[in-house]
């Protein structure tokens, strides 16, 4: 649509947009507060979505509490990893070995002679000459002419994937030849019936064919060879690094370090949910910062913009039910024992965890959890089962039936409660990440609503803003007809 040609003060000599650009500020403030509503609701949503983040951290950390497989990680350790390493895998099983490693695997190696060449030379063949090298996975036949260079043709070795590996040894000015797998059966063979690897490369044909070595290994009295400086035995992954003269032991036993990890880590990020918590729905609303307008940003500089932004925002969660409810419930289920579980090892401070005590000056620590980082060690080392079934109790009883939380460890009781918070604020906001997008959500409708209230009022101000300008053409009409009376009165009275 053309907008229409205004001609504003002819006759009056009056600023006639100026004059409607204030008269349309005042008819704007219905608009400007409804866009304010919508950037304070867009707020909002963002900041659940940074609770929303943080609990379902805090889901994922309870989720692994739930099973018993975080809990029967095995750890494997080495008495010598000069010469043996050891890595256990989740299907590792607790024992201990004797192993004395008698020699190494290796691989097939030919080394040439001394010779003073620049790889980037030209070999000096005058004519085209072929070589083959067979190596464990294949062979190749390797063409050299008088423009090949010294490193076309140990690409072309390299890049074959024959198993055999072509290179230079620049300090000591010599090739060598090598497989890339180790044992017997790396067997390094080469056919060079026009002498260029013998007489160009100083490998000589008489040093082929090469085969590698077994490594020779004592496990538990029983001595085995093997191709590789690797095997695994009982979920457990051994790596040759040296021969030795006596056994080496190597034991696998629960991971019990790994299970203090874990609960500590879930005893920081608790305290950490509690701080933010606390802090967003503690925070008052300050009412004296409202969400600016265009037209008010462009009088302010960046930072001042931040500055006022950051007021604005505060208290968008102020004495949040969904929030407060949150922790109220996780305060409740860590206070609470676990039934069927012995006497000794029922709750939480039998492991040393327990909420801290009322301090003066201190009140933001209160409903924080604190560690006693030995007590929980101890527990897991006297009695690693009993601390996973405070986590990992479960009963017979159904969700929602008497008992069924006092029934179940935390690790359950925990990630359910978590899992109920997580989807009432989904409910609440969604799962978009468009602050203000419109969805099925209680925000998704709140926004649908503002942003059909914002379309009627811009159009009834189109509507406004049109009628006073049509009001002011009629007036620098009426004026210019005025004015032209009066010049012909003028002229006729000076007649």
């Amino acid at each position: 649509m053309i907008s229409p040609i205004r001609f504003g003060g002819i006759a009056s000599g009056l600023d006639t947009d100026m004059l409607v650009s204030q008269l349309m500020t005042a008819e704007r403030m219905p608009l400007n507060k409804l866009n304010q509503q919508k950037q304070k609701l867009a707020w909002k949503r963002e900041a659940y979505q940074e609770m929303n983040t943080q609990l379902t951290a805090l889901r994922t950390l309870t989720d692994k509490l739930r099973f018993t497989t975080s809990f029967n990680k095995q750890a494997a350790s080495s008495s010598n990893e000069s010469v043996i390493k050891a890595t256990s895998s989740s299907n590792a099983v607790s024992g201990s070995y004797s192993i004395q490693v008698n020699s190494l695997a290796s691989s097939a190696l030919v080394t040439g002679d001394t010779t003073n060449i620049n790889l980037k030379d030209k070999i000096g063949v005058s004519s085209e000459q072929t070589f083959t090298i067979t190596g464990p996975k294949g062979d190749i036949e390797v063409k050299v002419t008088p423009d090949s260079t010294y490193e076309s043709v140990m690409k072309q070795v390299n890049a074959a994937n024959t198993g055999v590996k072509l290179s230079f040894d620049s300090i000591n000015k010599r090739f060598m030849a090598t497989t890339t797998s180790t044992g017997e059966s790396a067997v390094l063979k080469v056919d060079d019936p026009d002498g260029v690897l013998q007489n160009f490369f100083k490998l000589d044909s008489a040093s082929f064919p090469q085969s590698g070595s077994n490594a020779s290994v004592t496990i538990n009295g029983t001595t085995m060879e093997l191709e590789n400086n690797s095997f695994e035995f009982n979920g457990v992954r051994f790596d040759i690094q040296g021969v030795s003269t006596s056994a080496v032991s190597v034991t696998v036993s629960q991971d019990t370090q790994n299970i203090a990890s874990v609960i500590k880590e879930f005893v920081e990020q608790y305290n950490a949910l509690v701080d933010s918590i606390n802090g967003a729905t503690k925070a008052v609303p300050n009412r004296s910062y409202a969400p600016l307008t265009s037209e008010q940003k462009e009088g302010m500089t960046e930072k001042q913009i931040e500055l006022w932004e950051s007021k604005a925002k505060t208290g968008l969660l102020y004495r949040d039910s969904i929030l407060q409810e949150t922790l109220t419930s996780l305060r409740g289920m860590l206070l609470q024992s676990v039934e069927g579980l012995p006497e000794e090892f029922n709750s939480l401070s039998d492991i040393g965890i327990t909420f801290k005590k009322f301090v003066p000056g201190m009140t933001g620590e209160l409903g924080k959890l604190e560690l006693d980082e030995q007590k929980l060690q101890d527990a897991i080392t006297n009695n690693p089962e009993a601390v996973m079934n405070l986590f990992t109790k479960t009963t017979s009883l159904k969700p929602g039936e008497q008992g069924y939380v006092e029934e179940t460890g935390y690790g359950d009781r925990l990630y359910n409660a978590l899992n109920t918070s997580i989807n009432k604020i989904i409910k609440q906001i969604g799962t978009t990440t468009i602050s203000d997008s419109a969805d099925s959500s209680i925000f998704g409708q709140q926004f649908r609503d503002l942003n059909s209230r914002i379309n009627t009022l811009e159009d009834r101000l189109k509507a406004v803003e049109e009628r006073y300008y049509k009001q002011f053409t009629a007036m620098e009409k009426t004026l210019h007809k005025l004015n032209s009376q009066a010049s012909w009165i003028a002229q006729q009275l000076g007649q």
